[in-house]
């Protein structure tokens, strides 16, 4: 069951996999591999957003983002993505599958793109099971 959630939703309401619907923005939760299937846009509007979706998800594994519908994401939202990455416990990573061209290269700009624990693949993430 899908919990479809707001990011002031009280965590001790959650239980299993969620959704969240916020703005111009969905992320779905996935449970193989764990990580999320993030679509629209990642701005300062979403960032609260994608802010908890991400500390629901993160644990003592790999996480993995599939990036393929994302349209748009600043600077502030790229820094959580990084900043999750970079404390993620040693020998995990957070692989951005999809990730654009323009992500890349804004990843590169800010000099960020060897940041520890973090793995970009233009490939799509290969379809497994989704929540």
């Amino acid at each position: 069951m899908n919990a479809t959630l707001s990011p002031s939703t009280p965590r001790d309401q959650i239980v299993g996999p969620f959704m969240i619907n916020y703005w111009h923005l969905r992320i779905d939760q996935l449970l193989d591999p764990p990580g999320l299937r993030i679509e629209g846009e990642l701005d300062v509007a979403t960032l609260p957003a994608l802010t908890w979706a991400l500390a629901e998800i993160a644990g003592n594994g790999d996480i993995c983002l599939d990036l393929a519908a994302l349209t748009f994401i600043d600077v502030g939202c790229l820094r959580v993505l990084v900043t999750t990455a970079a404390r993620l416990a040693d020998g995990h990573v957070l692989t951005l599958w999809s990730a654009s061209p323009q992500l890349r290269r804004l990843l590169e700009l800010l000099r960020w793109h060897g940041t520890p624990r973090l793995r970009l693949r233009s490939a799509p993430l290969p379809r497994r099971v989704s929540a």
